[in-house]
């Protein structure tokens, strides 16, 4: 007997939501920061606490785990979605992106207590490279900015 199509309200009650909000962060020299968490190389992200606004979240949760503090917004970018399970719970995570610049010279300093072991300046180039050993929907992310840069 054929399954009967859930539908995205039930689809959602399933798991449990979690907020996020991180960048793409971009210095003078067209270079793109990146973390390396957990075997995999990402884009500095995390949880959006109660009441804080997203683009507060994302600067902030880029400062935490990079050690970058000077920060500006430049603009939105697209909204991915992953799942996961953590502590036999299924996670449902949305992550909202933003284009961020930031200069070069500030020192890098990797949230250990995150997982973080590296944070990195690297060229657009490498970023294709590196995210060969990522998420699929960092892949989409990346190429989602290229096509819209400039």
């Amino acid at each position: 007997m054929a399954k009967k199509p859930i539908q995205e309200e039930q689809f959602i009650t399933e798991f449990e939501i979690i907020h996020a909000a991180g960048g793409i962060v971009i210095n003078e020299k067209e270079e793109i920061l990146m973390i390396y968490r957990l075997d995999h190389w990402d884009f500095p992200k995390g949880k959006i606490e109660p009441k804080e606004k997203t683009e507060t979240a994302a600067i902030r949760e880029v400062q935490e785990e990079t050690g970058i503090q000077k920060l500006e917004i430049s603009r939105k970018l697209m909204t991915t979605y992953h799942t996961y399970t953590l502590d036999r719970s299924e996670i449902l995570k949305e992550t909202r992106w933003f284009e961020m610049v930031a200069e070069s010279t500030e020192i890098l300093k990797p949230q250990i207590n995150e997982g973080i072991t590296e944070v990195l300046w690297v060229s657009k180039a490498e970023v294709a490279q590196k995210l060969q050993n990522s998420y699929p929907n960092l892949k989409e992310l990346w190429e989602s900015f290229l096509k819209t840069k400039d």
